[in-house]
C-alpha cells in the first residue's frame, strides 16, 4: 500500500506558546560591582624599599566583602612621598602588581590616586609637572594591565591628597589664584592621565569648575556621552560631601552654610554623573545637610555610585542611628529589580519580554553586554544570546524586548537566565565581577546569573509515516469546513498560520469551521493517543 509522509513537530510548546512570570522584589542588601560602600587602604613608606611586599590581605577583604556592608571596591591610595625628584623605582611598581593580583584574587576592583602629599604644610605638595608625566607615563603599562580590575583613575598628582587645592605651587597655582598658564599646566597632566589611562576608565576630578575651565562647559547629552573624548570620560569624585561651604569648594556659593542644591555648579555635576561616576566620601558634620533624611536625596540627586565607608565615621553612625544606613547601602550606585517577563514562542522564534526597574541612585557607569542565557537541562550546556541593550541607559523603568532564532538549539528543555557579567574576558565567568539582580530566588552565585524562571521546550523536525488511509482531511483546499477522518482518536485540533500563531483549537469531534479565517496556508495539528501529526491546508 502506498504510504504518505506526514511530519511530527514538536517544537518551543508546538509551534506557539505564552507564559509569563513575575518577581518579587528584595530588600537584601549584598554586594555588586562598582557600586556601594568602598574600603579606604593607603600604602606605606614599605613600598618603595621592599621587594614583594603588600598590604593588602585577601582575607580581609573578604571579610569587607561578606560583611554587613557588602563592600566590592576598594580605594586604593597610592603615595609617591620617594619620588618628589626621582623617577618612580621597580621595587615600588612591583608592589603595586602585588596590590592588583591580591585585589583580583578576592573579586574586588578598586579606585586608584596617586598623591606626593598626605597632609598639608609648606613642603612641596607634588612633584614637578616634567617629574608628574614621568611618572604618569612609568604607570601606563600597569593601569593596561590591570584594567580590568579598576573602577576609576582619580586626578591625583596635583596638591595634597591629590586634591588639586593645596599646592604651594608656582606652576599650578594654589587654592583661588591660578593663572591661564598654570590651567594649561593643570590640563596637561589630566591630558596625560587620559592618555595613559585605557579608555574603558574614566578619570575623576575633585570640583566642577576643573572640567569646566580645562575642557568646557557644556552638559554631557546622551548622544555625546560614552565616547572617547575628554568631556565624556571625566567623572567627579567630592571629599567634602554634604559638608558647609558647597561641600568645602565643590560648589560656588556665597555663604559658609548655603545649601548648593540647585547652583549652577550642582545642577551641573547632577547632569554630568548621569554617564560619569560618582564617589568621594563625607569629612564633617554639618546638620541638617548630613542628617540621615537629607544625605539620602542628596545622593540621589547627584547620582553617587560609591561612598568611602571608614569616613566620617559620625555621619555612618548618625545615619544607623536614623535608619537610613540600609537604604543607602541598597541604593549606592545601581539596584536592578525584575518586574516581570513573558516568553512566547512563534515556530522556531523565541520572543522575550522582560520588565525592569532600577532603584540604584545611579546607572551603570561601565559598558557590560547583557545575555539571555538557555540551559539545557540535561546536558547544563549554556547557550549565550547577546541582548540588544545598553545596560548604561538603564534608568528607572526598562523594557527588552528581543526575538531569537532557536532553530539550531539540539531539542530538550531549558531553563532562561539573564546575565550581566563583566566585559573583561578575565572577569567574565568570575561570579563575584557579575550583576545581581535585586529579586528573591533569582541569583545563582555559582555562575553569576539571575534565574528567570522560564523554561523553553525545544524539539527536533522529524518525520513519521502513516498508511494514507490513517488520516484524511478533506476538502483540501476548503473554503467553508474542513472533515478530519482517521482511525485514531483525536484529542485535540489545532490550527497555525505560517508565522506560527494558533487561529483555532477544538478539544473533541472532526469538523473544523475555517470559514472565519482569510485566504492563505494554515498547519492542523492533530494530537492522538499515539503523538502529533501535523498536515498542510489551504484556505480559498
Amino acid at each position: 500500500m502506498k504510504k504518505i509522509q506526514l511530519l511530527l513537530v514538536v517544537l518551543c510548546h508546538s509551534l506557539w506558546s505564552q507564559n509569563t512570570v513575575n518577581y518579587t522584589a528584595s530588600n537584601a542588601i549584598f554586594a555588586n560591582p562598582e557600586r556601594g560602600f568602598q574600603k579606604y587602604s593607603i600604602t606605606n613608606a614599605n613600598y618603595a624599599t621592599t621587594p614583594n611586599y603588600s598590604n593588602i590581605n585577601v582575607s580581609e577583604l573578604n571579610n569587607w566583602y561578606n560583611g554587613t556592608d557588602k563592600v566590592s571596591v576598594i580605594f586604593r591610595y597610592f603615595l609617591l612621598e620617594d619620588f618628589l625628584t626621582t623617577n618612580i623605582n621597580a621595587t615600588y611598581l612591583s608592589n603595586m602588581q602585588l596590590d592588583f593580583d591580591r585585589i583580583k584574587a578576592a573579586g574586588f576592583k578598586c579606585i586608584v590616586r596617586f598623591s606626593y602629599s598626605n597632609a598639608e604644610g609648606s613642603a612641596p605638595q607634588q612633584a614637578s609637572k616634567a617629574q608628574i608625566l614621568s611618572h604618569i607615563s612609568q604607570l601606563q603599562p600597569l593601569l593596561y594591565q590591570n584594567k580590568d580590575i579598576i573602577v576609576s583613575h582619580q586626578a591625583g598628582f596635583i596638591g595634597t591628597w591629590g586634591e588639586w587645592y593645596y599646592t604651594n605651587s608656582s606652576e599650578f597655582g594654589t587654592e583661588d589664584s591660578i593663572t591661564p598658564t598654570q590651567w594649561l599646566n593643570r590640563k596637561e597632566v589630566v591630558d596625560a592621565m587620559l592618555n595613559a589611562t585605557p579608555v574603558e576608565i574614566s578619570i575623576q576630578l575633585r570640583y566642577p569648575l576643573l572640567k569646566k575651565t580645562m575642557y568646557g562647559n557644556t552638559p554631557l547629552t546622551p548622544a555625546t556621552a560614552y565616547q572617547n573624548t575628554a568631556l565624556a570620560r571625566i567623572g567627579f569624585f567630592n571629599d567634602a560631601f554634604l559638608n558647609d561651604y558647597g561641600d568645602q569648594g565643590t560648589y560656588d556659593v556665597n555663604s559658609q552654610y548655603e545649601n548648593p542644591v540647585g547652583t549652577a555648579d550642582y545642577v551641573y555635576l547632577s547632569n554630568e554623573t548621569q554617564y560619569v561616576p560618582m564617589s568621594g566620601e563625607t569629612n564633617g558634620l554639618n546638620a541638617p545637610r548630613t542628617d540621615g533624611a537629607n544625605a539620602v536625596l542628596e545622593l540621589d540627586y547627584t547620582n553617587w555610585s560609591l561612598l568611602n565607608r571608614d569616613y566620617f565615621e559620625q555621619n555612618i553612625t548618625n545615619w544607623t542611628n536614623s535608619n537610613h544606613i540600609d537604604e543607602i547601602k541598597r541604593k549606592l550606585g545601581y539596584r536592578f529589580v525584575l518586574t516581570n517577563s513573558t516568553f512566547e514562542v512563534q515556530g522556531t522564534n523565541l520572543n522575550v519580554q522582560i520588565n525592569l526597574t532600577n532603584e540604584g541612585y545611579a546607572r551603570v557607569f561601565k559598558a557590560r553586554a547583557v545575555y539571555l542565557v538557555l540551559r539545557n537541562t540535561a546536558t547544563l550546556q549554556n547557550n549565550l544570546y547577546v541582548m540588544n541593550a545598553d545596560i548604561r541607559q538603564w534608568e528607572n523603568s526598562i523594557a527588552l524586548n528581543e526575538t531569537f532564532d532557536l532553530g539550531t538549539l539540539p531539542s530538550g528543555d531549558y531553563s532562561s537566565y539573564l546575565f550581566i557579567p563583566d566585559d573583561e574576558p578575565s572577569l567574565h565567568t568570575i561570579p563575584k565581577y557579575s550583576i545581581r539582580l535585586a529579586n528573591d530566588a533569582v541569583w545563582e552565585a555559582s555562575s553569576g546569573m539571575n534565574n528567570l524562571a522560564q523554561t523553553v521546550t525545544v524539539g527536533s523536525l522529524q518525520t513519521t509515516s502513516f498508511h494514507n488511509d490513517a488520516v484524511k482531511v478533506y476538502p483540501n483546499p476548503a473554503s467553508a469546513t474542513i472533515t478530519v477522518s482517521t482511525s485514531e482518536r483525536i484529542m485535540r485540533m489545532q490550527l497555525f498560520n505560517t508565522v506560527g500563531q494558533r487561529v483555532f483549537v477544538k478539544a473533541n469531534g472532526n469538523v473544523i469551521d475555517v470559514s472565519f479565517l482569510p485566504t492563505g496556508t494554515y498547519f492542523l495539528h492533530l494530537e492522538t493517543q499515539n503523538g502529533k501529526i501535523v498536515k498542510k491546508i489551504n484556505k480559498q
